[in-house]
């Protein structure tokens, strides 16, 4: 008696994702346009839905438990379609590039896909603006890595100096020092300017505005200020835990004296602020 084998197809995968054409038709001449006319630069990639914190006003615990059911491997991106699709973005005008996840260190030899990227070129032959954003829990260990792939900048979540309240935000009982540890060693990997998020939610940790700011002057690393917001209906967010950033703003003018700067980046819709001395 000889065996069979009866291939078996999933039905429920049929029509889920539709054929990719290769090669890819070309791109129309000239970039891409949003609604109001403005030309599409910045492109952002996912590389994995997951993460290893559970900030409140992000992935709640109540929500994404351990029953909750991230995608399995098979459904992300490799990392060839993921540098197929940006090279094509490319060709239609886009120059920035910002991994994000989840948490996108979490996504295993994310320094591979960093130099395939690192590769690509703009219509004009110029590099694209290679960056990633992460909750710096292990970027120490990677950030040499990754600077040598080619990332060129990093952007890096803190939501409060104070070890207490940083715990009890991301909800894994994950230490600040750590993540300070791995901003320092973004600056001595050479990847610049950093940036530093801040997501302030009233009552919680509103009163780190001004100790972050004092934390941060003199450095080359930009602090931003986020208004706590929902983000889908998942952090059972309330208007009454929204510091305005009007507020923001008037804590760290009673702090030190501040002065206007100009917008970097043509319909920038944050306002960008310095130290006056």
């Amino acid at each position: 008696m000889t065996d069979g084998v009866i291939p078996l197809l999933d039905l429920r995968q049929i029509g889920r994702t539709p054929p990719v054409p290769h090669p890819l038709p070309p791109p129309r001449p000239g970039p891409w346009l949003d609604a109001r006319g403005r030309p599409l630069r910045d492109l952002r990639i996912s590389v994995t839905d997951r993460c290893n914190f559970r900030c409140s006003y992000c992935m709640p615990k109540e929500v994404f438990d351990k029953h909750y059911a991230f995608l399995p491997h098979r459904d992300l991106l490799s990392f060839e379609e993921i540098t197929r699709l940006a090279g094509v973005f490319a060709g239609l005008g886009v120059q920035k590039l910002r991994l994000t996840g989840g948490e996108p260190l979490l996504r295993r030899n994310l320094e591979a896909l960093i130099a395939q990227l690192a590769e690509l070129r703009t219509p004009e032959g110029q590099p694209l603006d290679l960056t990633l954003t992460t909750n710096g829990s292990l970027l120490a260990r990677k950030a040499r890595a990754l600077r040598d792939a080619g990332l060129r900048r990093v952007t890096v979540s803190l939501d409060a100096l104070d070890d207490a309240i940083f715990r009890r935000m991301n909800d894994v009982d994950f230490p600040v020092a750590e993540v300070l540890r791995g901003i320092e060693a973004a600056q001595a990997a050479g990847l610049a300017p950093i940036k530093v998020n801040m997501v302030v939610k009233r009552g919680t940790n509103d009163d780190q505005i001004v100790p972050m700011a004092r934390h941060f002057r003199g450095t080359d690393v930009v602090l931003r200020f986020i208004e706590y917001m929902d983000v889908g209906m998942s952090n059972g967010w309330r208007m009454d835990e929204v510091l305005p950033s009007a507020q923001v703003l008037a804590r760290l003018r009673e702090d030190a004296e501040l002065v206007p700067l100009a917008a970097t980046v043509e319909g920038e819709t944050a306002t960008r602020w310095g130290y006056a001395d």
